[in-house]
């Protein structure tokens, strides 16, 4: 039975995009708002995940506890995040409850209280959400590196902020930054399952009637200028976190797929390169993968790892060594087609996922590429995106990454176990021409 899609963009300027699945007796529904932790200056830092916070902490006709309670009481589930360019509210529920879970979202973002006595309290919350952050140096280590390799701009900065930050945000600030930044203009409201659109617009027609909001302020992004370096964070634990990576391409390059099949070779299963050579063979280490950071104007190729501090400098130099016999290839064809198969495999099992289908359309949306199901990219293959990942283009992509890996790669982020106290120190240069 075919998926259908459909696009409406009603007078104010919401766009809905749905795709319809007969078969399925769930939705998943999501507001996507086109902002996130990139469009904030530098004093602004944290304050889009934090009005994601203080959005669930009531509206001129639900409290809180309404909030929770109207979306359990029917087996549904309702759960928001924030990136570095979008913000997402989105639910789970039961078909039959999609214009409860609708509306519960659309309160929440387009009518949210913001009272003083919930920013007291909701501030306290993020501020421990920081210190958990901060005993979690496998998860902070990536902040680190994004610092050194972003090296002062938006994408440098952390999306939850700083205790400084978050301490400085007043009520009046988060209203008028909503206002600038959260419109319908700015809005992609997306759903998964066995919904009918055009009752979804008509839904919608009634909760979102006016602005709610800002228009879109379609500001030129800035990309950023990847600078090399070397970060050494020291503190007080048992092992040392590394991040090493390079400059890679935006979401929407053609090449992607063949980065993706690139980084699934090197890091991204059991059977990887790095995995068993670290892992199985010199059990240097119990976590260490490769992985990518794709943005609207720019990427990164990362590899992660965490080990004893006296096996550092051993992991490290396998790991770019690894990096560098998969730049130089060849490669065999039994590891290309098992890593072809991982990948085509990662694809289409996530599409059992209601959610995971309502957030691909969102995203296919808000980067402007057209909406095509996962069938379509795989019946497609022989002409298509899957040819990049052949020998056609295999070589270009091994010439860029030689020339990156040939020697200390462009950027470093280190949270090492070896002093009590944290210090940093970095060095910058050009990464090598690519």
């Amino acid at each position: 039975m075919p998926i259908k899609y459909r696009r409406t963009v009603l007078p104010n300027g919401l766009t809905v995009v749905s795709e319809r699945i007969p078969y399925t007796r769930s939705v998943a529904a999501g507001f996507w708002i086109a902002r996130g932790s990139r469009d904030e200056s530098a004093r602004d830092n944290g304050i889009t995940h934090l009005i994601e916070h203080l959005s669930f902490k009531g509206t001129a006709t639900r409290s809180a506890r309404d909030i929770a309670l109207s979306m359990e009481s029917i087996g549904g589930h309702l759960d928001a995040f924030t990136t570095k360019e979008e913000t997402c509210f989105y639910a789970r529920a039961l078909d039959e409850h999609l214009p409860r879970a609708v509306d519960i979202i659309a309160d929440i973002v387009c009518r949210p209280r913001f009272s003083p006595r919930d920013l007291s309290r909701e501030r306290k919350v993020v501020l421990e959400e920081i210190k958990s952050l901060e005993d979690a140096p496998d998860d902070q280590i990536h902040d680190h590196f994004d610092q050194v390799i972003f090296d002062g701009h938006p994408l440098a900065r952390p999306i939850i902020g700083t205790a400084a930050t978050c301490r400085s945000f007043t009520r009046e600030g988060i209203m008028a930054y909503r206002a600038r930044h959260f419109g319908p203009g700015d809005t992609v409201v997306a759903v998964a399952g066995n919904v009918d659109h055009k009752r979804l617009v008509a839904l919608l027609a009634g909760l979102c009637p006016g602005r709610c909001g800002a228009r879109r302020t379609d500001k030129a992004l800035r990309p950023p200028r990847i600078a090399g370096g070397l970060t050494v964070v020291r503190r007080d634990i048992a092992q040392v976190h590394l991040c090493l990576g390079f400059p890679a391409i935006p979401y929407t390059h053609p090449d992607r797929y063949a980065l993706m099949l690139l980084s699934t070779m090197l890091g991204g299963g059991m059977s990887s390169r790095l995995f068993q050579a670290i892992r199985e063979e010199a059990a240097l280490a119990y976590a260490v993968n490769s992985y990518l950071e794709l943005y609207r104007d720019t990427g990164v190729f990362g590899v992660y790892l965490g080990t004893s501090p006296a096996r550092i400098q051993q992991a490290a130099d396998m790991v770019l060594a690894e990096i560098r016999k998969v730049a130089a290839g060849p490669v065999p064809a039994a590891e290309f087609a098992s890593a072809q198969a991982q990948l085509k495999g990662n694809m289409i099992l996530g599409m059992e996922s209601i959610t995971n289908r309502m957030m691909r359309m969102a995203k296919t949306e808000l980067i402007g590429e057209p909406h095509r199901d996962v069938g379509h990219t795989i019946r497609t293959t022989p002409s298509g995106w899957w040819r990049r990942c052949g020998a056609r283009t295999w070589p270009g992509w091994r010439g860029r990454c030689a020339r990156r890996a040939g020697c200390r790669p462009p950027c470093w982020g280190r949270s090492s176990g070896t002093a009590s106290r944290c210090t940093a120190r970095s060095w910058r240069r050009s990464p090598p021409a690519s």
